[in-house]
């Protein structure tokens, strides 16, 4: 390499380094805060109001209360069962609205009993949706009670010996609380 490339390349890397320590070419530069306070967020959750809830059969013929746990109780293709039950939601946000779902895919036992039940859900007496369906939830005010009802159906159309003397463990049945974003 000759003396003036040497020399080039010597310079060009002084330059990079002084440039580097700089930090921009700028001569002049100011900051200033930005006076935005705080941002605080919100909250959604919701619990039982206290109570058990209820299971009732509502079959045709009748209601019969089978009280907070089904367990004892015998069913057979044809019947519906409602599961009802208060909730407090607690809500607070500009932009919040709701949904809740029913989610019995975690439901365990015996699967073609588990295969035969349909399940639904309802809040507040509203329309019923199947099984996984997000159910809107109006968020009245920042405190509200809402009455959860959950059916579920044995397929009448369930023959020969299937789904007989199987148990299915409900305890995993679950309800989910979700916040959404309001549609424009």
């Amino acid at each position: 390499m000759n003396k003036a490339t040497k020399g080039a390349v010597a310079a060009g890397a002084a330059a990079v380094l002084l440039l580097g320590g700089l930090g921009s070419l700028a001569l002049w530069q100011d900051t200033e805060s930005v006076g935005g306070g705080a941002i605080n967020s919100g909250e959604l959750n919701f619990e039982p109001t206290g109570t058990p809830g209820v299971w009732t059969d509502i079959s045709e013929g009748g209601s019969v209360v089978i009280g907070a746990d089904p367990s004892g109780y015998l069913i057979v293709p044809g019947d519906i069962l409602t599961y009802t039950n208060s909730y407090t939601v607690n809500s607070a946000g500009e932009n919040i609205e709701a949904t809740i779902t029913a989610d019995f895919t975690q439901v365990t036992g015996d699967p073609a009993l588990a295969a035969a039940l349909n399940t639904t859900v309802a809040v507040d007496g509203g329309a019923a949706l199947p099984n996984g369906s997000a159910v809107e939830l109006p968020l009245t005010s920042p405190t509200q009670t809402i009455a959860v009802t959950v059916t579920i159906t044995f397929d009448q159309a369930t023959t020969d010996l299937v789904a007989q003397n199987e148990t299915v463990n409900l305890n995993a049945f679950t309800l989910t609380l979700d916040q959404v974003r309001p549609t424009p």
